[in-house]
């Protein structure tokens, strides 16, 4: 049984009192015309049974036509007009097609609504005779009584000629009325397989699939999703014959979704998918067969407290006929999406770490759209602080595998920090994953899936939020990743909770902020059970990294740190040091990504871009810069309660060996559990496929529990 979300409306026609007729029990699909009135009241003669509206007599009107289609059943009515039933709670729906009868031309204007038990249930805009035919499929469970209105809209009531066509109930003659408890409407942005159904839904064979195509009769027999060649992680699998449901509670702005017939059937299947707003039409997309080309709803659902999703057989026989909803969301809360989603609201709510907003997301795991992961994947904004602790909104995206956690105890949590990305917004890991391009990390993130653990990506303050991308400063990045913890701790339905025990990684940039993480974590964020951290490739020491770049492959990697440790994160007016030349090559990198600035900036000495014509190391010796970079130096004063792996590449060609192993030391100085790994591959590249499988083994470990000894005493 299927329940509607009630809302109070007001009458828009006097009705009569009732006439002490008595319906025998309705069931299956009833017409309307064939049903006794209750009472009635029309704006012009009498309402006629299958007839248009006519003149003074009871049959005198003409064969309903509505939007150039002949009825042979219905009701024609004019404004204002009010029609009751006595239904007896045995119907679920009311279905009908309505609109100005042809006959009026293009004159007319009315507005039809649905009343169950005196609540409405439906109701149309305003329709002009030239408007096109409109459906309704209004929930009525368990009411009494149904009212059928019609009313006046613009204009008077001159040839406001109105058809209830093909008006029927669809009853099952229980008698018994809908649940009044509703799931709870989304707060923000989900996707429709992942949140509880309004009532069982009906379907054609077997039951609805989530992130499944239809199978069997069995829930989660289906094959993957999967539309003219596009495999989806996401959506619902049906069969013509379904009727879905969802409470939306007004919260939700829109539905979307790509649908069509699911390849699995080869050549077959016939299928109609209609979505219906507080039970009137917002969506047709006509007979679909399989091989047409997947269609994209995006169904306008505000103020909707009900959302209805009927898909139906074309008339040709239903078998072969799985329907997809692939990728279908509902967007809800502030309904911000897509691009649209990385804009922060006006307020943000108060403290670190929580959720603005979310919304359904992908994970590839190449740029090309192939290799979707099997998981629950959410884009979340949420909020942060930044140097001067001023609270900021900052971007990210939770994963968590579809399989459940065959290990001991709750499924980990890992904080992936990713590495260089670049300083344009389109570089963000949250966008670069949900295939908006090269994410050259999710090779590495989807092992950890694969092993089930959930893992979080923070964007980082301005990647992809307003704002410069403040790379390489220190305790911004650190609060960004502990805060991205927080934040998908609060993600609903993921199974994760305050117990969740936590890891942080990351290499190269990610290494320098998974680091801070680690050393800030038990002042920042001391309610984390982090069980330990693996860093790798870490810049602990920027000034010594910057000896190392200027002039090299990676040279721009300098530029990025000007900008976001300078101007981004301390205000530093670049202008007074750079010249013409530097200051185009600043602007031109924070709307790049890391692999353009390689390829266009390669080899560039710094010397050329200052206006004294020293280098920027040189520079940077400066006292006003010197304590600015000193203060992002890791290990100086602080150090991480929980074991810890620094990992380096003996040959690092970007960052230097030094930095990596002077950050271990100044930890070990502090007493801190340090295990160092020096790398054998070659290079920065070399080093990060040399340090996934380490890190993976120690945290690993770290949540099995075992022990670990410190090599400090080694180093």
């Amino acid at each position: 049984m299927l329940s509607g979300v009630v809302v109070v409306a007001a009458t828009l026609a006097p009705v009569t009192a009732s006439s002490g007729v008595e319906p025998t029990p309705l069931t299956g699909e009833v017409w309307a015309s064939d049903l006794p009135f209750v009472s009635e009241t029309n704006g012009w003669g009498p309402a006629q049974r299958d007839r248009s509206n006519g003149e003074q007599g009871a049959t005198d009107g003409r064969t309903i036509w509505v939007d150039g289609k002949s009825h042979t059943k219905g009701i024609g009515v004019h404004a204002d007009s009010a029609i009751r039933f006595d239904v007896g709670g045995d119907c679920e729906f009311f279905q009908s097609e309505v609109g100005i009868d042809d006959e009026a031309g293009t004159k007319g204007s009315v507005v039809f609504a649905v009343v169950a038990d005196g609540v409405q249930v439906a109701q149309t805009a305003t329709l002009t005779g030239s408007s096109d035919v409109k459906t309704i499929y209004a929930s009525i469970d368990g009411a009494q009584t149904v009212d059928l209105l019609v009313s006046q809209a613009e204009g008077g009531a001159d040839a406001d000629h109105a058809d209830w066509a093909s008006a029927k109930f669809r009853c099952s003659g229980d008698g018994v009325a809908a649940p009044t408890t509703l799931p709870a409407p989304p707060s923000s942005s989900v996707y429709a397989s992942d949140w509880p159904f309004l009532g069982v839904p009906t379907n054609g064979w077997g039951p609805v699939e989530r992130d499944r195509a239809n199978g069997g009769t069995a829930a989660g027999d289906g094959p993957a999703l999967k539309l003219n060649g596009v495999t989806y992680a996401k959506g619902l699998g049906a069969h013509a014959g379904a009727f879905i449901s969802y409470n939306l509670g007004g919260q939700c702005s829109a539905f979307t979704a790509k649908v069509g017939v699911d390849d699995s059937q080869g050549w077959l299947g016939s299928v109609r998918f209609r979505i219906f707003a507080d039970g009137v039409e917002a969506a047709d997309t006509g007979a679909m067969y399989n091989g047409t080309a997947t269609k994209s709803l995006s169904v306008n659902t505000a103020g909707a407290n009900r959302l209805d999703i009927l898909i139906d057989n074309i008339g040709d026989g239903s078998d072969y006929d799985h329907a997809d909803l692939a990728d279908a969301r509902l967007v809800c809360g502030d309904g911000a999406t897509g691009a649209a989603f990385y804009t922060p609201p006006a307020t943000l709510p108060a403290g670190m770490g929580k959720l603005v907003r979310t919304e359904p997301s992908q994970f590839w795991v190449t740029p090309l759209k192939v290799v979707p992961v099997d998981a629950a994947v959410t884009r979340m904004m949420y909020t942060s602080s930044d140097r001067t602790n001023t609270q900021i909104p900052v971007t990210g995206q939770l994963v968590v595998p579809n399989k459940a956690w065959s290990g001991t105890g709750p499924r980990p949590l890992i904080a992936y920090a990713v590495g260089t990305q670049g300083l344009g917004d389109t570089c963000a890991p949250s966008r670069l994953s949900d295939g908006g391009g090269l994410e050259y990390e999710n090779l590495f993130i989807a092992g950890l899936l694969a092993k089930g653990f959930a893992v979080v990506l923070t964007d980082y303050q301005g990647l992809g939020t307003p704002g410069v991308h403040t790379y390489m400063s220190r305790e911004v990045q650190g609060r960004a990743v502990l805060d991205s913890v927080r934040a998908a701790l609060n993600v609903p339905n993921t199974g994760l909770t305050t117990s969740t025990p936590i890891g942080l990684t990351g290499y190269s940039q990610g290494g320098g902020a998974a680091a801070a993480a680690a050393e800030i974590a038990s002042a920042y964020a001391p309610e984390l059970t982090i069980a330990g951290v693996a860093t790798g490739g870490v810049p602990g020491d920027l000034l010594a990294t910057a000896d190392k770049l200027d002039g090299t492959l990676t040279v721009g990697f300098l530029g990025y740190a000007l900008a976001g440790v300078g101007e981004g994160s301390y205000g530093v007016d670049l202008n007074s040091f750079l010249n013409t030349k530097g200051r185009a090559l600043i602007a031109e990198l924070k709307e790049e990504c890391v692999i353009e600035t390689v390829l266009t900036h390669a080899f560039i000495q710094s010397s050329t871009l200052t206006l004294d014509g020293r280098s920027v190391p040189t520079m940077l010796r400066d006292p006003e810069w010197n304590q600015i970079i000193g203060e992002q130096l890791i290990g100086n004063g602080r150090k991480p309660s929980v074991p810890t792996l620094v990992f380096h590449s003996g040959t690092d060609d970007v960052v230097p060996y030094g930095a990596g192993l002077g950050t271990a030391q100044r930890w070990c100085a502090q007493g801190a559990n340090v295990t160092f790994r020096k790398g054998i591959l070659p290079g920065h590249i070399g080093g990060a496929f040399d340090y996934y499988p380490t890190a993976l083994k120690f945290l690993e470990d770290r949540f099995a529990g075992v022990p670990v000894t410190s090599n400090c005493s080694t180093i």
